[in-house]
């Protein structure tokens, strides 16, 4: 994270909010957000994709395991894009969890499970990755 005191702590810090009822179907709605803006076209194309994964995967993971896709529920997503950094906020009102329980999918037993990679995803193209629960909001900071 950068050391400026100023970048954002939460989705509505971020120059791009957008909040959504937390239903899949949804995701290529966000994924459609993103594409439109005038910061995100000016990314070099793979950065465009690496961008594009995290917040697909995140949102995804935000829906369905945050949400749990309560009906109620809603996910939202803050996204700042400068010249030095990008940061992607993504927040839910579920449970929270602890990363250190999540398992590596890349380890033999884990390879077949139909779940458990986007973490990893993230983690693997994000310069870094910050897990926070307070005040009933499970917040997930990465910044690239």
């Amino acid at each position: 994270m950068s050391d400026d005191a100023t970048y954002p702590k939460s989705a509505v810090e971020c120059s791009f909010t957008r909040t959504y009822a937390a239903n899949l179907s949804l995701i290529g709605v966000i994924r459609n957000d993103v594409l439109a803006l005038k910061e995100y076209q000016s990314l070099d194309s793979e950065m465009q994709d690496t961008l594009m994964i995290i917040i697909t995967e995140m949102m995804t993971n935000a829906i369905k395991h945050g949400s749990k896709e309560h009906h109620l529920a809603s996910v939202s997503l803050g996204l700042s894009i400068s010249d030095i950094q990008i940061i992607c906020i993504f927040e839910d009102s579920g449970p929270g969890f602890d990363r250190s329980t999540i398992p590596d999918p890349t380890l033999p037993e884990y390879l077949h499970r139909d779940h458990g990679r986007g973490i990893f995803i993230t983690e693997y193209l994000a310069t870094t990755v910050q897990y926070l629960y307070q005040d009933n909001t499970m917040r997930i900071i990465v910044t690239l």
